[in-house]
């Protein structure tokens, strides 16, 4: 049985390399990035580079303030092409970091904090939250999709921020951050992307074909093996949900922010998923301009995909996304462009 299409109308962002997703989307194609000394220093008391607004938000702001201004500031940027107060109205799902109590995350709390930098007076029980790390981003999206489905235009969000001895004590003591000494590791970062789903194909940016989800066994902090079969399952189900063969697709994009364990992941799950030989299948690694932006990372992949095709430099109309998280959540997105002529086979 076929499910009525859902569109991205409408998009914003906002990151250390632009505040808005054109300028973004521009400075990743371009390779800039606005990584730089930050006030943290690891457990050995080597620097940790960071990539971080400075001017609109210096390193000294709070973790949880860094986030939610992101987060506002994506939110005005796609709803521009409208009146910013329907968002009263609408149904909001927003992928925000992992908690380590959940209190902070209640929708209410999120709802509130929301309306105060926004102006707005949103409500509650039209906020949903999902705190799954980069995976959350593409499961507040399917939830998005489902609301479109039954008949209720959208928005749906994600915003991170690594900055804050909080989060990066424990990735320093797992040695993940990229310092002196230490080659395979990210380097942290923050970011927000906002996303206006709708039924509508005029005007769209894209067409959401497909997601899938799975669990990855192999961990960086375990003995598994990894043959990526997480994502390997991910990406299949949202092949499949799209109705293509995995040889329709143009390019890939991932949330791989520089650890070799996720590189080899992408490399195996190509090897993998492919069944036909593909001269090129690009990959896309927002990470090199942005770092390590968790749970925004999925969705800022689905935005430069998008200005793309809009800008004409896209390998094809296709795109497979990619994102997971470090308990092995893994999720993908079939992406395409609302241009682009059906798949042939």
């Amino acid at each position: 049985m076929s499910v009525a299409p859902v569109y991205i109308a409408a998009a914003g962002m906002a990151c250390p390399v632009g505040l808005s997703w054109p300028s973004a989307c521009a400075a990743m194609r371009a390779g800039i990035s606005r990584k730089q000394s930050s006030l943290y220093l690891d457990n050995q008391g080597r620097e940790i580079v960071a990539s971080y607004l400075g001017e609109q938000l210096p390193a000294d702001v709070l973790w949880q303030e860094r986030w939610l201004t992101l987060l506002a500031l994506a939110l005005r940027d796609a709803l521009q092409v409208r009146d910013q107060r329907t968002l009263v109205g609408m149904p909001l799902f927003v992928a925000l970091p992992f908690s380590g109590s959940g209190e902070a995350y209640h929708s209410a709390w999120v709802a509130q904090a929301l309306s105060d930098k926004l102006g707005l007076q949103l409500v509650a029980s039209q906020v949903q939250v999902v705190a799954e790390g980069a995976a959350g981003g593409y499961v507040a999206l399917q939830q998005g999709c489902l609301s479109v489905r039954r008949g209720r235009p959208c928005v749906v969000a994600a915003a991170d921020s690594l900055l804050s001895a909080q989060r990066l004590l424990p990735l320093s003591e797992q040695d993940r951050l990229l310092v002196e000494g230490n080659s395979d590791g990210f380097i942290p970062g923050e970011a927000a992307a906002a996303l206006l789903l709708g039924d509508d194909s005029r005007q769209a940016l894209a067409h959401v074909r497909g997601i899938g989800f799975a669990t990855e066994p192999s961990r960086i902090d375990n003995e598994v093996p990894l043959r990526a079969d997480g994502i390997l399952a991910a990406a299949q189900a949202a092949v499949a949900a799209a109705a293509l063969s995995p040889h329709d697709l143009d390019f890939r994009l991932s949330d791989a922010a520089g650890e070799s364990f996720f590189f080899k992941e992408q490399s195996l799950l190509v090897t993998r998923l492919l069944r036909e030989r593909k001269p090129e299948f690009p990959l896309w690694l927002p990470a090199e301009s942005l770092g390590e932006t968790g749970a925004a990372a999925g969705l800022c992949s689905l935005l430069w995909a998008m200005a793309a095709w809009q800008r004409g430099y896209a390998p094809g109309p296709r795109a497979l996304a990619c994102a997971g998280n470090q308990q092995g959540a893994r999720a993908a997105v079939v992406l395409e462009s609302p241009r682009s002529a059906p798949a042939t086979h």
